[in-house]
Order: C-alpha cells, then structure tokens, then sequence
C-alpha cells in the first residue's frame, strides 16, 4: 500500500485497513479498557475551542517557536543523505507557519509538541508553556486521560503532510482531538510488528520507533478524522498520519495506562532503553 492519500478502490480487500469503529462518548472508556482504537465522532465539538487560521493568528501569531523542515512533504523524510536533514528545524513565528500553509510548499513545515508541549506532568508536578495557556484554556481534558494524564501537545499543519508510520515511545494511550481541518489516519496492533520494517535498535539511525518502509504492509485499522472527532490510539500501536485539511489542528492527549502491558512492542522498547542505561 504505497503512503498516499489515493483511496483504496483498486486495492484487495484483504489488503485493506478495516475501517475503526465510530462510537458515541459514552463508548470511549470501554475501547480503552480493551486497547482498541476508535473514532469517538464529535467528542469534540462541544468544546471551547473555534480554532481557524485566522483566529490563531491573532491571538499567538507573534510567538516565536521552531517548526520541523522536511524537503518534501513527509516528516521525517528519511529519504534524505543525513540525519541532520531528517531532524531539520527552524525558528520562526505562528504567524510565518500558519501562511506557509497556503503557500506553494504547504507541507514542508509542521509544528508539533517535540517543539514545544502545552502541559506535561512529571512526577506529580504539572508544567504549562505559558505563553500557549490560552490554547489550554480551549480545551477539555477527556475523562478517560485525566488520573493518568502525561502530556498535551498541539499540532499544526497544511495539507498534504504525511507523518510515517511509527509507535508512540512514551508508553501512553493517546487522544487526538481533531479542532480544525481533517486527517486519516491507519494503525497496526503491536502484534504486527514484525511487518512494521522499523529501524535496526543497531542501526546509524536514531529513530528506532520508526518504520523504513516506503509502502504500509496491507491490513491494520483504518480512521478518517473530521472537525471535532476524537481518535483513540491505545498505547504501543504503530501509526502513520495524512493531513488533508488545507488548515490542520489536532491536540494530543497522552496518559499512562492504568495496567502495564506486555506485547512484542513493549519488550522491543524495553531492549531499547536497556542499552541506552547499560
């Protein structure tokens, strides 16, 4: 399955992602007991937030952040010669982002919480990036994540920006509010991972929760998200991203499970930090 936005029409049907299932609110806990992913549709949209481009731009557009620089549209391109090239950022406002976006190159540049998080908790203590507060202010943190509640990021993208398939190495299930635009998004269990091509632990390149295919493996789950839809992402799951709104938005709530699992991803993530100790 090449890493597109083409639809599967041609594609086998059992070469297809099978569509995630698309629950009301009330439904979410019991997917997060099972370590499902799920659409939760609208879970959103009764919040504060009325995120557009313009409206952004007016209240932080002076900020002055760093957003990632890809050569194309695929973040991180692992195309290009060096690891510098892959990892490249660059300073700059939300001002400058949010126009690059309707520009000629529209997903060359994307900003996310490796940047800069709006809130994380360490150890019973909680951090806010002040100068963010006010996109915290426009949120409501799910139910599901609070108890265990890790990290906020927010994301923001234009379209045709394709973020490669990848597990989350923080442990943490994950809630994607979607606030402006639309992406799709597929996902393979942990299961899978030895379909998943991720990069040697060994090898020259750091990004080992990463996959170095240039084409998804068939199967998976598949999700398209709309404004104001939530995406459940159970924690160790593989994923891969398509933003396809001309002006994308997404927050990110990260939280740890209330159970340790134990699946092939785990133990794979456990050999990492392993040797980064030893």
């Amino acid at each position: 399955m090449a890493l597109t936005d083409q639809p599967f029409g041609l594609v086998p049907d059992a070469a297809r992602p099978r569509p995630c299932d698309r629950v009301d609110p009330s439904n979410l806990a019991d997917y997060v007991t099972r370590e499902m992913p799920c659409v939760v549709v609208g879970g959103a949209r009764g919040w504060p937030a009325s995120w557009t481009r313009a409206s952004l731009d007016q209240r932080i557009g002076e900020l002055e952040i760093r957003c990632k620089l890809s050569r194309s549209h695929v973040h991180p391109d692992f195309r290009v010669a060096t690891v510098k090239e892959m990892f490249a950022t660059e300073a700059t406002t939300f001002r400058a982002l949010f126009a690059s976006f309707a520009g000629d190159e529209p997903a060359r540049r994307l900003f996310t919480g490796d940047e800069q998080f709006l809130l994380r908790v360490r150890d019973g203590v909680t951090t806010v990036h002040e100068p963010l507060r006010t996109l915290l202010d426009d949120l409501v943190i799910p139910e599901v994540a609070r108890a265990q509640l890790y990290t906020i990021w927010a994301w923001f993208s234009g379209r045709g920006v394709h973020t490669g398939l990848h597990y989350d190495n923080n442990g943490c299930h994950n809630l994607n509010a979607q606030l402006a635009g639309r992406k799709r998004c597929v996902l393979f269990p942990p299961s899978d991972l030895d379909r998943m091509g991720l990069f040697p632990i060994d090898g020259a390149n750091p990004a080992v929760n990463c996959s170095a295919l240039e084409e998804l493996p068939d199967g998976g789950f598949e999700a398209t998200l709309e404004h104001g839809d939530l995406l459940f992402i159970p924690a160790w799951w593989l994923h891969a991203f398509w933003h396809l709104g001309e002006f994308n938005a997404n927050v990110n709530f990260w939280w740890k499970p209330e159970q340790p699992s134990d699946n092939l991803v785990v133990r794979r993530q456990q050999e990492i930090d392993g040797r980064g100790r030893a």
